[in-house]
């Protein structure tokens, strides 16, 4: 009797989306790179054959955060969209909520935001069909995040007061809504406020095992206690919130917490040491693609660069930044970049070009709902060099 290779093939197909499944349910930590492009290259061929969904989805699902956590982007997107495709296809509208929900937060990474929106809002809309909350206010968190990313502050709070209508009391899912609420606080400059919303969280996480999440409230009460002052407290929980990252093996985050460690050395008046972390940092950022940290960690090499008389790096660290912001179309981040080109000018008695970027500044705030103590500053500083330049004869 001839040999069915396809019916082999199938099986063996079956045999090792299961066995790789098992072992990233059983493992905790991140699955080893021999084993995880395993599990790749076979999910390859186990998303063409509907017949065996149940056993690929369950392989799918497992590695999603795993992917996320240890930095891949674009070589993952493909399988997320032929994941989403699939349950589409085959009517399985929980999987596909949930893979869409993975993938957006991919694209979010990524700073495609409108992409990224419309992954989250599709998924947000299918949990809540299938009357599951709790996912359902997960994708309304993201949603609140990239409103805040997007400085939509309004729209931001109003989905992170919905999610915390739809999740219980005692769902450690809440914690990451004081995150955002904390963030939105930071955005607004009321630090206690700020302060008071991440340590909320970190409350909530502290009993359990989120500890990835826990990190993240560290940094971002990191974040509200440099700008109170607190400089101690502030190295403190970035110094716990880095040791966590590594302990998890979150590349990117642990990224992150370095250059907002870095920012704190840069306020406390040490801008060679937040150099230092700020090198570390970027390279994980321009090998992920995130966008927006990359524009951030930008202007802060170009603001320690400047501290540090290393005037050539600091202008192109800071013209970086300002295309990636724009590229991003966040207008009062490019203001903002522009503010400290100019004070980058000011600084080596380049008046003129200073006064240029300070103009251009406002030119960009008075189109915005900037703060106006902001927008006063910066004409402060303008008129400075206004006044101190040499009358027309």
């Amino acid at each position: 009797m001839p040999t069915d290779y396809s019916d082999l093939f199938r099986s063996h197909i079956v045999r090792s989306v299961a066995r790789s499944a098992s072992r990233l349910e059983a493992g905790e930590g991140l699955p080893a790179a021999d084993e995880r492009n395993q599990a790749l290259h076979t999910l390859s061929y186990a998303l063409d054959l509907e017949e065996i969904w149940p056993e690929t989805r369950a392989l799918l699902l497992a590695l999603a955060p795993r992917m996320e956590q240890a930095g891949h982007r674009d070589d993952w997107i493909p399988y997320l969209s032929q994941g989403v495709q699939q349950s589409h296809r085959l009517d399985d509208i929980s999987a596909e909520a949930a893979l869409r929900w993975h993938l957006g937060v991919i694209l979010e990474l990524q700073s495609r935001f409108a992409d990224a929106r419309e992954q989250l809002e599709l998924s947000a809309a299918q949990f809540a069909a299938c009357a599951d909350n709790r996912n359902q206010a997960r994708a309304l968190n993201r949603l609140a995040l990239i409103a805040r990313l997007q400085r939509q502050p309004v729209e931001a709070s109003s989905l992170v007061d919905h999610t915390l209508e739809l999740l219980e009391p005692e769902d450690t899912e809440r914690a990451y809504c004081y995150i955002i609420k904390g963030a939105l606080a930071l955005d607004a400059r009321t630090w206690e406020d700020a302060a008071t919303c991440f340590n909320t969280s970190i409350a909530i996480l502290r009993p359990g095992d989120q500890r990835r999440m826990l990190a993240w409230s560290l940094s971002n009460l990191g974040a509200a206690l440099r700008q109170k002052g607190d400089t101690a407290q502030a190295i403190a929980c970035y110094e716990e919130a880095i040791a966590i990252f590594l302990e998890v093996e979150d590349p990117v985050h642990l990224a992150s917490a370095r250059m907002n460690l870095g920012n704190v050395y840069l306020k406390a008046g040490d801008p060679q040491r937040a150099l230092e972390y700020y090198r570390a940092a970027e390279p994980v950022f321009r090998q992920v693609q995130e966008t927006l940290r990359l524009a951030s960690i930008y202007l802060n090499i170009g603001m320690a660069c400047r501290e540090l008389g290393m005037w050539v790096e600091s202008e192109r660290s800071m013209k970086t930044s300002i295309d990636l912001f724009a590229q991003l179309e966040l207008p009062e981040d490019v203001a903002n970049v522009r503010e400290e080109m100019g004070r980058t000018y000011r600084a080596q008695g380049q008046t003129g070009e200073a006064a240029q970027q300070f103009e251009k500044a406002l030119a960009i705030l008075r189109d915005t709902p900037a703060d106006p103590a902001w927008i006063r500053s910066i004409e402060t500083q303008l008129s400075e060099i206004r006044a101190a330049a040499p009358a027309d004869n």
